[in-house]
């Protein structure tokens, strides 16, 4: 019997190792792989890129394009599983399917997926048959089917290697993600920057509404401090400043109005592609996760606040909040 293994869209967590009618498939080069037609390995990809598409569309989902860094990845993990005789998403090295990902070229705030086969009974080289199986087996066992159908993908890669000992198929899927915490009723619709303002000030009202502490005020200054502190989203995660780096990043007119500013910041990846009110959700409660943060948003002498977000449209985005104490 064949076997299926897949990683959710959620990289995080991992899947049981799964049983399915399937079979595995090619790509990659090297003495020990039996197929090395590179016409056969593309009409075989296009032919998989054609079955996920026509089981998105039965799903009014958008369809998904080929991806030159998702075929890379599929394609070398496949070669690795078959050359090396094991079968996981993880390598001996302890590599996943983002760390290939990234590798071969990803961007790092997207969001990626994985789905791995393997036939040790089944015959080189694969067929189109072998692909159609293939794709049967990942729809019929429910994980697997869920990677196939995600919302907030775009690309998809397709890697197969068939040796002597049977075949080894890995399809590999990134896009931009959708909101964090979006609800099955909500919709993704982009918030413009006065939208987002208050948003945060309702939702961060709320949190401390109940813990009976008063509500905040909107701050102009800090809002505009908050932005020019965002990261441009290519670079590690921003720390917390110090009082000095704070100040100074308000207007000059502005900064002996404050007896003391805090900052608050967070960034995610493969969450979607524009700032939305599940994303202020989501950043507002991993704050009230922090303890530290926590008690800052909750800080009964605080009076006022700043809150910005930014998106790169890969995927990622941040969130920087200033509190302050005003004189």
């Amino acid at each position: 019997m064949p076997e299926i293994l897949n990683r959710p869209a959620r990289p995080q967590s991992c899947l049981p190792l799964l049983a399915a009618s399937a079979l595995a498939l090619l790509m990659a080069a090297g003495a020990a792989i039996a197929q090395d037609d590179a016409t056969d390995r593309e009409a075989l990809r296009e032919r998989a890129l054609t079955l996920v598409n026509e089981s998105r569309q039965e799903n009014d989902l958008s369809a998904l394009s080929l991806g030159e860094a998702l075929n890379e990845a599929a394609a070398s993990h496949a070669a690795d599983m078959a050359e090396r005789n094991y079968y996981a998403h993880t390598s001996p090295e302890g590599d996943t399917v983002r760390d290939r990902f990234l590798d071969a070229g990803g961007s790092r705030w997207q969001l990626v997926a994985e789905n791995i086969a393997r036939c040790q009974a089944c015959a080189s080289p694969p067929t189109i048959g072998d692909v159609e199986e293939l794709h049967e087996g990942w729809m019929d066992s429910p994980p697997h089917r869920e990677n196939i159908l995600a919302r907030g993908l775009d690309r998809f890669g397709y890697g197969i290697v068939a040796q002597d000992d049977g075949l080894y198929a890995v399809q590999t899927f990134a896009g931009p993600g959708l909101p964090n915490g979006l609800q099955s009723d909500e919709s993704a619709e982009p918030l413009a920057a006065e939208k987002q303002a208050e948003e945060a000030l309702r939702l961060v009202n709320q949190a401390r509404t109940r813990r009976d502490l008063a509500p905040l005020e909107w701050s102009t200054a800090l809002g505009e401090a908050a932005d020019a502190m965002l990261p441009a989203l290519g670079g590690e995660e921003p720390q917390p400043g110090n009082n000095r780096d704070l100040f100074g990043s308000l207007p000059a007119d502005a900064r002996d109005a404050w007896r003391s500013i805090a900052m608050l910041s967070a960034q995610c990846s493969g969450c979607g592609v524009a700032p939305t009110t599940a994303d202020i959700r989501a950043f507002r409660n991993q704050w009230l996760e922090n303890p530290g943060y926590a008690e800052t948003l909750r800080g009964s002498d605080v009076t006022h606040i700043g809150v910005a977000m930014r998106a790169n449209g890969e995927g990622g985005k941040a969130a920087t909040a200033l509190l302050g104490t005003i004189r």
